[in-house]
């Protein structure tokens, strides 16, 4: 059973990272098997540890180890004003060609991003991100294969002309899309050796919107 320092340390965990004990690790530079260990009663954090909750979160240490609060303090800390939000890399590839077959079941990591910037320049609130691997060559220049694309899974109808993530029988699949007239859309390859092609609503079987791609990394 979790002793009383472990309770007050997993209500840390709550207050800064919604109870994700992973997400808390990334976001105090400490590995996930650490975190859970001190969750469990297991082990004890360092002074250096504790030091950089308190510079970082203002958690009271004080309440912390011994469970007595600070008068005027917040015991189980704060978030900094550049709100994180974590956003899920799938283990999965979206090809930019013919499709792939996926599964969005898995998760290999996680990706902060600063809530503020995401808003200010993205227009995105944060919520619904998720990334995942280009592979293929028909999105190029747009996207090279292996660019990681920043998805907005909240985007599944299309309003604006853009680049939108595609699931179809024969997988996940990145593509730009532009509305054409009576329900139609166009799915445009911007690597002008693959053809366009036809969505039409009417069809039950036509590949659904997952989401809009709206940012992309790539390596250097």
């Amino acid at each position: 059973m979790a002793n009383a320092f472990a309770r007050r340390f997993m209500l840390v965990v709550d207050q800064l990272a919604k109870g994700n004990k992973k997400q808390f690790a990334q976001l105090t530079n400490k590995s996930a098997s650490h975190v859970y260990k001190i969750c469990r009663g297991a082990s004890r954090p360092s002074m250096a540890y504790l030091q950089y909750l308190y510079d970082e979160f203002r958690v009271d240490l004080n309440w912390l180890l011994t469970g007595e609060q600070n008068e005027n303090s917040q015991p189980m800390g704060s978030k900094p004003d550049q709100e994180l939000v974590f956003a899920p890399m799938f283990d999965v590839q979206a090809s930019a060609g013919l499709g792939s077959d996926v599964s969005l079941e898995n998760i290999d990591d996680y990706f902060a991003f600063n809530k503020r910037w995401l808003s200010s320049q993205l227009n995105v609130c944060g919520d619904k991100l998720a990334f995942v691997s280009i592979d293929g060559d028909s999105m190029l220049p747009s996207l090279n294969p292996g660019d990681n694309v920043l998805v907005d899974l909240s985007h599944t109808q299309l309003v604006h002309e853009g680049i939108y993530l595609l699931h179809s029988e024969q997988g996940l699949m990145a593509k730009r899309l532009k509305q054409l007239a009576q329900g139609r859309i166009e799915v445009i390859s911007d690597n002008p050796e693959y053809q366009s092609w036809f969505i039409d609503d009417a069809n039950s079987e036509s590949p659904r919107i997952v989401g809009k791609v709206v940012w992309c990394a790539r390596q250097v």
